[in-house]
């Protein structure tokens, strides 16, 4: 290969591999994995040290659903040191158990729960219309807490899927990186044999560009870390290490968009406490009533009811205008703009699962057509009817579609999470 030759492919590379760095740079292209903080230059005895700590908390039962506790120690994983003694592992997680956790742990939920036993203790159970009231106000709340409960459980399976998306993320830039190292060493070598036009210096800027990308997408690995500690309530020195076992998709599950659509419609429980107060209403209960309107549906309640009375007084041929009634109607029309809400939302979902689905397609032809390049390049390069290090710009071209990649996986995985939560899947 004659140095001209050899120059003209280092020429082609200043050009190709700058462009790789900054798609990498992308805050889609990874926001969280499981890296151990020694990755990043942290210690696990400055982990212990600096680390905030959190308050855990307690697992907080539902008044319908029984909650199994979870072994502390059945995600750790046992082996033996040199002295024949049990050395804990890093732990092992997977989707379903981090959602249990903080669904369990759910602190919101827990406070409504503990608010509606505060209120039952306070009635006298001789006062049918306090005991009205009461049991209007449970059953209401149950639905709320168990929402709020899927909400957390829902917020810790995203924090869950962008960190695995980070840490692949992590792994790809840390291949780029020795690719670019390999075009450096050539480029070096260019300069030795004094072929004109060399510019090493854009190639080392490329990069320094990989590594910061890694560093940031290393520490975003930390902070999710982090954010699935305070979810979940496991321990940070216990989610610093533990190693995250599912996989990104490859594919969209097969999706029915009116099935989904009724799914919701029957297992939401926001829907569901708006149902049960309409199904509930009694005039006994109607001030109890006003209050928890303004719960699920804020401005809605106690807030117009004086205006809403006085609208309806206003309204010679309307003859139910007592204040049950009302309510009534309100908590219908309440009802019927939930659903339509809760319709669009899953319909949302289903449709951003879809075209995730089908853009990931199209890079995955991508790839393959550009593997094929790759291979062909080397059996040219084998009998030598290609310049040597060409192949090397076809693996960063790789490269920067595995990023893609990882970057549409990570946004399918999260749309299938909108559209579990839009159908309140039930936590396993």
């Amino acid at each position: 290969m004659s140095k001209y030759r050899r120059f003209g492919l280092l020429c082609l590379i200043a050009v190709v591999v700058p462009s790789l760095g900054w798609r990498y740079l992308s805050p889609p292209a990874a926001q969280a994995l499981g890296v151990p903080l020694s990755w990043v230059g942290l210690s696990d005895d400055a982990v212990a040290g600096d680390m905030m700590s959190l308050d855990h908390g307690h697992s907080v039962g539902t008044f319908e659903l029984a909650h199994p506790q979870v072994e502390l120690n059945s995600s750790a994983v046992q082996v033996n040191g040199p002295n024949g003694q049990p050395i804990a592992g890093p732990a092992i997680y997977t989707q379903e158990q981090v959602m249990r956790w903080a669904y369990d742990r759910s602190p919101e939920a827990g406070l409504i729960e503990t608010e509606v036993e505060a209120v039952l203790r306070g009635i006298d159970p001789k006062d049918p219309d306090a005991c009205c009231s009461a049991r209007l106000i449970r059953n209401v709340l149950r639905e709320v807490a168990l929402a709020r409960r899927y909400d957390d459980a829902t917020h810790a399976a995203v924090a869950y899927h962008k960190l695995i998306a980070a840490s692949q993320a992590v792994a790809v830039a840390e291949q780029a990186i020795a690719t670019a190292d390999k075009l450096i060493s050539m480029a070096d070598q260019a300069e030795r044999l004094e072929i004109p036009d060399g510019d090493p210096l854009k190639l080392r800027q490329t990069r320094l560009n990989l590594l910061s990308m890694k560093s940031e997408q290393s520490f975003n690995t930390l902070k999710l870390r982090q954010e699935l500690s305070r979810l979940t309530g496991r321990s940070e020195a216990e989610v610093a290490t533990a190693i995250m076992t599912d996989s990104l998709p490859n594919e969209a599950p097969s999706i029915i968009a009116g099935e989904a659509v009724s799914i919701a419609l029957v297992q939401r429980r926001d829907l569901r406490a708006v149902q049960v107060l309409c199904r509930e209403l009694r005039s006994c209960n109607v001030d109890a009533a006003r209050l928890l309107m303004g719960i699920v549906s804020p401005g809605v309640g106690l807030s117009l009811a004086t205006a809403t009375k006085g609208l309806f007084q206003c309204l010679k041929d309307d003859k139910s205008d007592d204040d049950l009634n009302a309510r009534r109607r309100q908590c219908s029309q309440l009802c019927r703009s939930l659903e339509v809400v809760i319709r669009n939302e899953t319909l949302q979902a289903v449709l951003d699962v879809r075209s995730a689905a089908a853009r990931l397609r199209l890079v995955d032809e991508q790839l393959q057509l550009a593997r094929q390049r790759l291979e062909e390049t080397r059996g040219r390069i084998r009998i030598d009817e290609e310049v040597p290090g060409s192949d090397l710009v076809l693996e960063l071209e790789i490269s920067e579609f595995t990023g893609k990649r990882l970057t549409l996986q990570k946004e399918l995985i999260l749309a299938i999470d909108d559209l579990e939560h839009a159908k309140s899947t039930p936590v396993q």
